[in-house]
């Protein structure tokens, strides 16, 4: 008899274990979450949960998830959550399409692991997600291109940005310009204050920088205490503005050390513009801009001088 119970208690423990197996399998499916993770294009490892939908896909300011990517157009792409619970992505009338391998569809429904070629060279990859998942891919993208210090985004970001930028100018033959500037004396900032003094500098530059910038500026830290922003349609006069603009700001900052002693901050700005998609490269554009800085630096410092490419 007690062998027959203690069988029975097994069987018992058994089918709870698969029960509970089975509620923490479905838990764990409920917690799962539809994204999209760039796996090719400027913002490589970028990862975004699709949260509602229609989710609008495109280089537009007005889409959810903006792709830097001039083969882009402006609302691209949509994705819609069906009845059923599965997701499609559906063609807006781009002009480059979407793909799934090499057969460029106008409808497709997403399964998991699906890599859609977007516009030209940016792949979406969809997958499912936990929040760990999701937590992880975040970190994993922000180390790769982001300064560890600042948070802004690192020079190698910048390098592959840039390219993307001339890409899109050219093509639409609009605007471009970039400013590169540089702490003046920084040296001696650290051999007055020290480096953690002069980490403190490079943080509030870099967020009081950012506080200035339009959502559609792009911010990097060039190397050591040079910076670089790209700035989308804006001409020499404009970009001018806007440099004037960061040096008065940063002039302005008060940096402080733990004795209450304030530490002058100032900086010097070269820019390049660009203008009606003339041609130009990567390396001429930043040249351009660097002559402009060493002027202002050999000119007193603390100053902007501009260059409109033709």
């Amino acid at each position: 008899m007690s062998s027959e119970k203690s069988e029975a208690t097994t069987q018992l423990t058994i089918q709870l274990d698969r029960d509970t197996l089975n509620m923490m399998k479905e838990q764990a499916r409920d917690s799962m979450k539809p994204s999209l993770v760039v796996v090719q294009g400027v913002d490589r490892g970028d990862a975004f949960t699709i949260e509602h939908t229609p989710l609008l896909l495109g280089r537009g300011d007005m889409c959810d998830y903006v792709i830097r990517d001039d083969g882009i157009s402006r609302q691209h792409a949509q994705i819609v959550e069906l009845q059923d619970g599965r997701y499609m992505i559906e063609d807006l009338n781009s002009t480059n399409g979407i793909f799934i391998g090499q057969k460029r569809v106008q409808k497709h429904l997403l399964e998991e692991g699906d890599k859609v070629l977007i516009g030209r060279r940016t792949i979406l990859k969809f997958v499912y997600q936990d929040a760990v998942d999701e937590r992880y891919q975040k970190q994993m993208y922000e180390s790769a291109v982001k300064d560890g210090l600042t948070g802004v985004y690192n020079r190698k970001h910048f390098n592959e940005r840039i390219q993307s930028e001339l890409s899109f100018a050219l093509r639409h033959k609009s605007s471009l310009s970039l400013l590169i500037f540089d702490l003046d004396h920084f040296k001696n900032v650290n051999d007055t204050y020290g480096h953690l003094i002069g980490d403190k500098v490079l943080v509030q530059v870099s967020e009081k920088i950012q506080f200035t910038l339009r959502e559609e500026d792009f911010f990097a830290r060039y190397g050591g205490e040079e910076f670089a922003v790209l700035a989308r349609d804006i001409d020499d006069s404009g970009a001018r503005a806007l440099g004037e603009r960061i040096r008065q700001i940063v002039q302005d900052m008060r940096v402080t050390t733990e004795f209450g002693v304030r530490v002058p901050v100032t900086l010097s700005i070269g820019i390049a513009t660009l203008t009606d998609g003339i041609k130009v490269s990567a390396e001429e554009m930043i040249k351009c801009a660097d002559v402009n800085l060493y002027r202002a630096k050999e000119n007193g410092r603390n100053r902007v001088y501009s260059t409109l490419l033709n």
